[in-house]
């Protein structure tokens, strides 16, 4: 029953997990031998990489685990009743459906066709005169899992800008690098070949996991592309009031906020009755501690500016989406401005994304920031996470946005003239990408490669290179080219779009259910991580799945039903 822990960089914080060992097999002692052969090189390799001088970073206890058993509390009644009626709501929409089918070729049979007319369709002129349905039952429709699945597959309609259908494969390999990158980590904690740690901390390799987090800078480029995109579609030749901003806003959280909360319930409070094991006491201490201290945060969409720390956030991947609210709220200010004065509002996003990037130079000077694995303790709640620092790939996403808006005809006649163009642009936005994510491969064996202007100055500027590398790669496509709209506009990637979200605020809950519900160590290699990343993202996808049919779906389409039965106005779809 006894493990011992082996506490590595409080900086970040991050712990290792080495080995597991019951109190009549060995002892503390035990351990020494072989930590001993390999303290020196790790400390020196992590020391190195991570820019710590500190000579006391790495610590070593031992943890004897507490009893673990489930906690019946209020909340976790709640949250299975939520569960419960979320599932109870779906069998009752599938039994209505079958009650109301049987209802309605009752109704057929016992109608006569009038006149002859046997191809009049007579269900057609009962259900003219047929009474609205209630409201409860509207209500109870939006669950019914079978027709969420429908929408959930592709019609095959074309619906769309085709020219924009690859960016459905950029969110689903963007997923697959976020992935990725926590399964390493969360690999590296279990590592029972802790003497190989040293040579895979220094491996070039480690650049590409640590360059996972462009993906999070893509994900804010897209939502600034389809913001502009979808926004000007809608208010182009309509004017924009008081009204109409606070309904966008309601929108928004509906198609967040409910998947939000079960996610944060079934972490908080259910994940207790499926993992377990020597190390899971630990989670739920460290949840239990965050869910209720910062809970009501995550839920505000403000996490990402009062937390110091991600271990004291409860859905600490949950900062993405308060810094992507708070980005989207000040963005619809800016628009109107746009639409109304097309330059000055330009200009003024122009402005936004160059006093971003000189923020961002100045303060990771200021502070002496890496631009690989920095540890700063400042790190996370200064420059990671608050959205006057990750503000640029959105702001350039919707300069891209209104750019193809307004200059689509003239970029496709241009482009159009010659493939080998077209192909150059595609193959230097890659290079720009693969430059960007491997330029910093000198910092992993030597911290020093860097001048400290040269940090400041990757660490300002590689999110919008990243995202402008992505808009070039995708440029044949953004005008007309049909070879990237087939490999990357396929309905695989159509159909996995619509999971993004569900997956990416699902996926840690299984990695953190995975490795705390261990009872042996891993072999810790690059191999191995890939290996378990793609075993987490395809139970991911599926946990999405049931998300999106039980949660996000139904509550998305509940909005029509507030037109229908509560008169409210049109919640615009932004």
């Amino acid at each position: 029953s006894d493990v011992y822990k082996r506490q590595v960089l409080p900086l970040l914080p991050l712990s290792l997990y080495i080995g597991f060992c019951g109190s009549k097999l060995c002892d503390e002692a035990d351990y020494n031998v072989i930590l001993e052969m390999s303290r020196q090189p790790l400390e020196n390799a992590i020391r190195n990489m991570l820019h710590i001088n500190d000579t006391n970073f790495l610590l070593f206890d031992a943890y004897v685990p507490s009893e673990f058993s489930p906690n019946f509390d209020q909340l976790t009644w709640t949250s299975i009743f939520v569960v419960f009626l979320l599932i109870g709501v779906a069998a009752g929409a599938l039994v209505f459906k079958v009650f109301h089918s049987m209802q309605k070729r009752k109704e057929v049979s016992e109608s006569t066709v009038v006149e002859g007319s046997t191809s009049l369709i007579v269900s057609e002129a009962i259900g003219s005169t047929e009474p609205k349905n209630s409201l409860l039952i509207s209500i109870i429709s939006c669950f019914d899992p079978i027709q969420n699945f429908k929408k959930f597959l592709p019609d095959g309609s074309g619906r769309g800008d085709p020219n924009l259908s690859p960016f459905n494969a950029v969110r689903f390999f963007m997923i697959y690098w976020v992935i990725l990158g926590h399964e390493v980590v969360a690999l590296a904690t279990l590592a029972a070949n802790i003497q190989d740690l040293p040579d895979i901390l220094t491996n070039p390799k480690t650049a590409w996991l640590y360059g996972g987090e462009f993906a999070v800078d893509a994900f804010f480029y897209l939502s600034g592309f389809f913001f502009v995109f979808i926004f000007f579609k809608k208010f182009k030749n309509k004017s924009f009031g008081p009204k109409d901003f606070i309904m966008t806003l309601i929108h928004r959280v509906i198609r967040i906020l409910p998947t939000y909360i079960v996610v944060l319930l079934i972490y908080w409070k259910l994940l207790q009755f499926i993992g377990g094991g020597p190390l899971f006491g630990m989670l739920e201490k460290m949840k239990n501690n965050s869910c209720g201290s910062h809970g009501w945060a995550d839920l505000l969409f403000i996490n990402n500016l009062i937390v110091s720390n991600a271990n004291n956030d409860c859905i600490s991947w949950g900062w993405y989406l308060g810094c992507d609210m708070q980005i989207f709220v000040v963005m619809i200010l800016v628009s109107l401005v746009v639409m109304n004065y097309n330059l000055l509002g330009k200009a003024i996003i122009w402005t936004l994304m160059i006093l971003s990037l000189s923020y961002s130079f100045n303060l990771a000077y200021s502070l002496g920031f890496t631009a690989f694995g920095s540890a700063s303790p400042d790190y996370f709640p200064k420059y990671y996470t608050p959205p006057w620092t990750r503000a640029p790939p959105y702001l350039f996403g919707m300069l891209v946005g209104l750019w193809y808006i307004e200059e689509k005809g003239k970029l496709t006649k241009f482009f159009s003239r010659s493939r080998l163009l077209q192909a150059i642009v595609s193959f230097v936005g890659l290079y720009t990408m693969y430059y960007i994510v491997t330029v910093v491969e000198p910092l992993v064996k030597d911290n020093t490669a860097f001048t400290q202007e040269q940090n400041a100055l990757y660490l300002s500027l590689s999110r919008t290179g990243f995202v402008a590398g992505i808009t070039a790669f995708l440029m044949p496509s953004l005008v007309g080219g049909k070879l990237l709209q087939n490999l990357l506009g396929n309905r695989f990637f159509e159909t996995t779009a619509k999971l993004n979200f569900s997956t990416y605020m699902i996926h840690l809950v299984v990695i953190l259910c995975s490795v705390y519900s261990t009872k042996s160590s891993l072999f810790m290699s690059y191999e191995t991580a890939i290996y378990r990343s793609f075993f987490t993202l395809i139970v991911s996808h599926l946990l999405g799945l049931l998300l999106y049919l039980f949660v996000e779906q139904p509550f998305f389409n509940l909005e029509p039903v507030s037109y229908t039965h509560l008169t409210l106005p049109t919640i615009y779809s932004v």
